[in-house]
């Protein structure tokens, strides 16, 4: 049988970037850490907006949000727009999406991931796609214990083998976490590599190569897991994250507002008001805030990823025991990270700090040089490179107007000429006029704001945990100067990929 290009994306759900073996020795992860050893980790890789929805499309479509329109949750990718998986058909892929997706708003009522379409279980156990150019779609959508997570082909599997979704399913607060009572066998990871192993087996019956996405639901909140896999951690070796007095001082006035748990219920910025009547914000300073607490959640936080890491395990050794791992493209990642009590703050959003913006990333390419296996590179991943990526990889004509930078070569050398030399993040809580852009560049981070004079600057090498902002500081006004003319520079280049020019007039 002939090689194929295959592509395999595996992410997770809301991680941090130092919620894995390979950037944390804490962290129980051993077949993701195996993967590393045969790929390249890559250190600097950042999301393109720090919540789900706008991450997850830009994935799917090799665009921006500012481009393809979804800046926030609550908002639905149109069900018509052309998507990375539909130029893989094209190019005779077999396209396939396990897990979440959340390409649509998750809340309204009508939309396709949303009740009360998501609780039919007789019309996902007959339906499988085509869902946005991919031709066959196993889905679920929300996290852990929440309702919403008991749906869709994940709960329609569930009554199949049993069990009750209302019996595991709606009983927790958002801010919950805990031990979980459901059964490993029947659990949404292990649903997931199941699920992505018939994907893989579909596509050899139909002699294709593949692009599988499976998108695993967790670590996000609430942070339930079985038993076993959160002690696996001892409460003593797991991090205290915290807020250091004074550390918003300095900084626009949503960080002390998004801090304050007095008027911040994740609907506001303290005092400042973004968005009007949609003022439904990401960002939440929680009330359990004692040491012991941290402790426990961040314990069932590591437990989650351990769980999910052996579910890829089971998908990588189908892999081998096919002779396919060496035929396929891997790529991890997620699609934001969580505050997890840092500077005061829970889960993602606003504001720009590295624990929502910075990401896990790491690629197994086949047959890369010894050299570069388990080497790390400092080359600049953005989620918005995807989608080009994987086109260039699967040789199919880049459509006009993609976005991004194809990595190709950062993934295989390790001292490859890194492809961009900036990222740029974007947030727009609502469709008030509000706006927020990160640029990095180099060893720093500046961000920017509309209708506001605010405006950041940090030492990323310095001071990682961003506690100065140099906006105002007098020795750096010169190097702010050139990073606002490098990222207006850097939004100009935004356009991708344009249509040839083929005469004079």
């Amino acid at each position: 049988m002939s090689k194929k290009k295959n592509i395999l994306l595996i992410t997770t759900d809301q991680q941090r970037w130092d919620a894995i073996g390979f950037n944390n020795k804490i962290v129980k992860t051993p077949n993701l850490d195996k993967l590393a050893s045969e790929g390249i980790v890559f250190n600097r890789a950042y999301t393109c907006n720090p919540v789900c929805t706008p991450a997850r499309c830009s994935i799917l479509t090799g665009h921006y949000p500012s481009k393809h329109g979804c800046y926030t949750i609550g908002t639905s990718l149109p069900e018509n727009y052309k998507t990375i998986p539909e130029y893989l058909n094209e190019k005779g892929y077999f396209t396939g999406l396990i897990g979440k997706a959340h390409f649509q708003s998750c809340c309204t009522e009508g939309t396709f991931e949303s009740p009360p379409v998501i609780f039919s279980p007789d019309f996902f156990s007959d339906w499988h796609g085509p869902y946005y150019g991919f031709q066959y779609a196993k889905l679920a959508i929300g996290h852990a214990t929440e309702e919403h997570a008991g749906g869709m082909h994940y709960g329609a599997w569930l009554i199949k083998k049993g069990y009750n979704p209302d019996k595991f399913f709606g009983n927790n607060s958002y801010t919950d976490f805990g031990y979980w009572d459901l059964p490993e066998e029947v659990h949404p990871s292990t649903w997931i590599a199941e699920e992505t192993i018939q994907a893989v087996e579909k596509s050899e019956q139909e002699d294709k190569p593949f692009f599988i996405w499976a998108s695993f639901q967790d670590p996000h909140n609430p942070c339930f897991v079985p038993q076993k896999w959160a002690e696996l951690y001892d409460l003593e070796e797991m991090p205290v994250y915290s807020i250091k007095p004074g550390e918003h001082d300095n900084k626009p006035p949503i960080y002390a507002g998004a801090a304050d748990k007095e008027t911040n219920n994740g609907r506001a910025y303290g005092k400042v008001n973004i968005g009007g009547d949609k003022n439904w914000h990401c960002v939440a300073a929680l009330p359990f805030m004692d040491d012991d607490k941290k402790r426990e959640i961040m314990r069932c936080y590591y437990g989650m990823m351990s769980l999910l890491d052996d579910k890829v395990g089971v998908i990588i050794s189908y892999l081998e025991e096919k002779g396919i791992l060496d035929d396929t493209l891997i790529v991890f990642t997620t699609d934001h990270g969580d505050y997890m009590g840092n500077h005061g703050m829970w889960w993602k959003g606003l504001p720009a700090y590295e624990d929502a913006q910075k990401i896990p990333f790491m690629v197994r390419y086949p047959n890369i040089d010894k050299e570069d296996k388990g080497s790390r590179s400092n080359a600049y991943q953005s989620l918005v490179d995807l989608g080009i990526s994987f086109l260039n990889y699967a040789e199919c004509p880049i459509a006009e107007g993609i976005q991004g930078v194809s990595q190709l070569e950062a993934w295989q050398k390790k001292k490859a000429v890194p492809p961009r030399d900036n990222v740029i993040i974007e947030f727009r809580p609502t469709e008030d006029s509000f706006m927020q852009t990160t640029f990095i560049y180099d060893d720093y981070k500046l961000v920017l704001y509309t209708n506001e004079e605010w405006g950041e600057l940090y030492n990323l090498k310095t001071d990682p945990d961003l506690y100065e902002n140099l906006w105002d500081n007098p020795e750096y006004q010169q190097l702010k100067i050139k990073l606002l003319i490098k990222h207006a520079a850097a939004e100009m280049n935004k356009e991708g990929t344009i249509r040839t020019r083929t005469m004079w007039a």
